[in-house]
């Protein structure tokens, strides 16, 4: 009986190269009182604005983020489409209405326009403000990942990552 012949499986190289960041950045804010009451993934000033009052809209599927404050009234708030019910969140330090929720169920915060301040990234907050102007950081180290993938069809595939950094910077670390 003659033997069948396949014929090879076709070889697929890519080479992809990223930046890798050890860490994303937290950004912290501060009550008028200078109380931090939210620490959150990315800049309050990039989530959605709701057009009705204005807060800026947090949603917890899409965005990580946590609260330090203390839970206040709920409040029914009559608007021109029916009536509107908000879960309060007040500054633990000066009572100030800081959040609110529609659902408490729910991880969608709305943040109340202008309670609000962004402190600094370092994690030294408010202490940093009184200290003076910053000092010059050192320049942002950049680690480039270089992804070299084979693809054999059904029979195997073979991934192998390098990391690439200049040597000085491999030396000091």
């Amino acid at each position: 009986m003659p033997k069948i012949i396949e014929p090879p499986p076709v070889v697929e190289e890519s080479k992809d190269e990223e930046e890798y960041r050890e860490e994303k950045p937290l950004y912290l804010y501060y009550c008028l009182c200078g109380q931090m009451t939210l620490i959150l993934d990315c800049a309050l000033e990039k989530l959605p604005l709701r057009p009705k009052d204005g807060a800026r809209v947090v949603d917890g599927t899409k965005h990580v983020y946590k609260l330090n404050c203390e839970q206040d009234e709920t409040t029914f708030i009559r608007r021109s489409e029916g009536i509107e019910k908000q879960y309060r969140d007040k500054c633990k330090k000066c009572g100030l209405l800081l959040f609110y929720k529609h659902d408490p169920t729910k991880k969608i915060i709305f943040v109340v326009k202008g309670s609000v301040v962004r402190g600094l990234d370092d994690g030294k907050g408010l202490y940093n403000q009184l200290q003076g102007p910053p000092k010059e950081e050192e320049p942002v180290k950049k680690i480039m990942i270089t992804k070299l993938t084979k693809n054999m069809g059904k029979f195997s595939s073979v991934t192998v990552s390098t990391i690439e950094d200049e040597e000085d910077e491999i030396e000091e670390v």
